[in-house]
């Protein structure tokens, strides 16, 4: 078996034309360069050198050789240098896959702080709904998803994280002054509500209907940040996630806390099958880090 040694023992004399300048150049003795050439010479079963006068002489076969030494030794050098940066998460790929508004809200920022000093890591975003985002998971196609309306499958593991909601509204909104808002408050009032067929939509409704509160859907969304929007130029008042929110808090939208409160429930999923490199698992934990702000105890 050729060891790394014997092949740079090779080259250091091969450049620089002798054993004690290779000694130098490897900050090894004279006897463990003799010994590393021998050793080399003897598992392949070619002379390398001529011993003249004391001197290492190249025979042919050394000189046949040495190109791919070089690339050899490059070669082993790059493997430790990437074996370095994989256990550093500082090289490798993910494929991240997301509902399509926390593409455009907490994500690119989570990616780009992730990415700031991983110069050698690259990554994958595709967007589309919890469902889709699940069916990908549990076929491997994609390192980690972040999904809501997470009901179980057998192939896949998950993790969730409440997010603390708000109520979002316009400055001219009638609720506006007050520190904090109600079911009983938006009774009868327009509100821009999730489609009926999400989760979050009949928790809302729960709650109104325990204040004895009427809601009013005057307009139907599939995302929060589409509420956002709307809410931003008085369509009504919209509860949403506090993520979201944060992207439009200061540009026409102003949010106060909602009573009571009604968690927005976020999903982490990961193939149950694929093992969990060190770059993912380092993402995963900037990724709930990030999260904290927003999630609820």
């Amino acid at each position: 078996m050729i060891r790394l040694r014997q092949l740079e023992a090779f080259r250091a004399v091969m450049i620089t034309g002798g054993v004690t300048a290779a000694a130098n150049m490897l900050n090894i003795s004279q006897p463990a360069v003799s010994r590393l050439i021998s050793s080399l010479e003897e598992g392949m079963g070619i002379p390398l050198f001529e011993r003249r006068q004391g001197r290492l002489h190249p025979t042919y076969e050394a000189n046949f050789l040495l190109g791919e030494v070089e690339q050899a030794i490059v070669n082993l050098e790059h493997i430790t240098q990437l074996s370095d940066d994989i256990r550093n998460q500082k090289a490798g790929h993910l494929r991240i896959a997301c509902l399509p508004g926390f593409a455009t809200s907490l994500m690119p920022l989570v990616m780009a702080e992730f990415l700031r000093d991983r110069q050698d890591v690259t990554l994958t975003i595709q967007t589309r709904s919890s469902k889709r985002v699940r069916e990908w998971i549990a076929a491997q196609q994609f390192d980690i998803g972040v999904a809501d309306e997470f009901e179980g499958h057998s192939a896949v593991l998950h993790e969730s994280v409440d997010i603390r909601t708000v109520c979002a509204l316009s400055p001219q909104h009638p609720l506006a002054s007050q520190k904090s808002i109600s079911a009983a408050d938006l009774s009868g009032m327009p509100m821009i509500v999730q489609d009926r067929s999400n989760r979050f939509f009949h928790q809302l409704k729960a709650a109104f209907d325990e204040a004895g509160a009427e809601l009013v859907s005057r307009v139907e969304v599939r995302q929060f940040a589409t509420a956002c929007l709307l809410a931003k130029h008085g369509t009504g008042a919209a509860v949403v996630s506090s993520i979201d929110a944060a992207e439009y808090v200061g540009n026409g939208l102003i949010t106060r806390p909602f009573e009571p409160q009604i968690p927005f429930r976020l999903d982490i999923l990961c193939p149950k099958y694929h093992p969990r490199s060190l770059l993912l698992q380092d993402f995963i934990k900037h990724f709930r880090k990030r999260l904290e702000p927003y999630s609820l105890p």
